[in-house]
């Protein structure tokens, strides 16, 4: 009877489509309301459209007299975590130290491993990994009157551009941003979607993991805390501070995701909100829910974006084997059925009335 059971059970698996899990053995204790170990954002994707830039008029020194400067189209999108199935860059703000970067993409919806395709370890060199700021104009990048710094290869200091892709140190300084990206630049022969100029290299797209490893050490000052938000590509490859597709509501946004973003004093500082926003409107972890700030040591954090099941998970893992080249689609399956908090991403939702950013970050 056992046998015949089984039996039955794996046809069905099989006609289905429908595969079990594997239960991951490195989540944080868990925690689903106040100091929080895992989010899971459902009913990510939908129908919509966003305002895509097609063309920046970069103007005439000394003012910009072209108006308007930035030249946007309306882009309808639609399906499972869309937009969120766009190329995504990874966008980090310090104080911070980072250890370790690794990322995992599906070839497809049914894939049933993903592939590590980039990766960065401390003291090591980059595997289809760039680091990038917005500092164009002077070693590498582009800058104009009417649009300002576009991207730049980062210097490993993190606090201005260089000429090339570099080895990082690993430390941001306070006040600075870094945004990761592949190694593959834009061209006509690997173009990418929307306007960019400068230095302009393609994200991650479709379903991908990031696996980090950092810590965001305390510092005196209280108006520029640390944050990590992830950023549809085509907001950094335009002007990340100026012309851009980002926005929130029909027809807004085209994708963002504040993963762990500790906001600037009266707020606490040690406590990272995470937050979503697109065409569809907003929605986060609410007042009351947070990830507590790492000072005191490092931390490992898996953020996947799945195109399957339409779901966004943030996640503290108490280890992770950075040699890992294949993660299976039953791992996955896994970490997502995780106990988490759930919060679902309708079309009516608010954003935190008082969310404030003051140019800090990803807004």
């Amino acid at each position: 009877m056992v046998s015949f059971f089984f039996t039955l059970q794996f046809a069905f698996l099989a006609v289905t489509g429908v595969h079990a899990s594997t239960k991951p053995t490195n989540l944080a204790t868990i925690s689903t309301s106040g100091a929080l170990s895992a989010l899971l954002y459902t009913n990510v994707g939908g129908s919509g459209s966003y305002k895509q830039v097609t063309n920046m008029i970069p103007g005439t020194w000394p003012s910009c007299t072209a108006q308007p400067s930035c030249i946007q189209q309306t882009k309808q999108v639609s399906g499972p975590l869309a937009p969120f199935d766009d190329e995504i860059t990874l966008v980090f703000r310090g104080p911070m130290d980072i250890y370790n970067i690794a990322v995992y993409n599906a070839s497809d919806a049914s894939a049933t491993s993903w592939t590590k395709t980039s990766s960065w370890g401390s003291g090591g060199k980059p595997s289809n990994l760039v680091f990038m700021n917005n500092k164009g104009g002077g070693a590498s990048g582009m800058w104009s009157i009417c649009g300002g710094s576009s991207q730049s290869y980062a210097n490993s200091a993190f606090s201005d551009a260089a000429a090339s892709p570099q080895t990082p140190q690993g430390s941001i300084p306070v006040g600075e941003e870094m945004n990761i990206m592949t190694s593959t630049a834009c061209s006509s022969s690997s173009p990418c979607s929307g306007f960019s100029r400068g230095t302009a290299n393609h994200g991650w797209a479709q379903s991908k993991m990031f696996v980090l490893e950092f810590d965001m050490p305390s510092t005196t000052s209280s108006s520029q805390p640390p944050a990590i938000w992830a950023l549809n590509a085509q907001v950094v490859r335009a002007a990340q501070y100026g012309c851009n597709c980002r926005g929130m509501g029909s027809p807004g946004g085209c994708g963002e995701l504040d993963i762990l973003e500790n906001l600037p004093s009266p707020a606490n500082v040690n406590q990272g909100i995470s937050e979503i926003y697109s065409f569809k409107g907003a929605t986060g972890t609410g007042n009351g829910n947070y990830f507590p700030r790492p000072t005191n040591g490092k931390v490992i954090y898996g953020v996947i974006f799945d195109v399957k099941t339409d779901q966004i998970a943030i996640q503290r893992w108490t280890s992770w084997d950075w040699t890992t080249t294949q993660v299976s689609r039953s791992l996955v399956d896994g970490y997502l059925g995780a106990t988490a908090k759930v919060v679902s991403f309708g079309s009516t939702t608010k954003r935190r009335s008082h969310r404030g950013r003051m140019n800090l970050g990803g807004m």
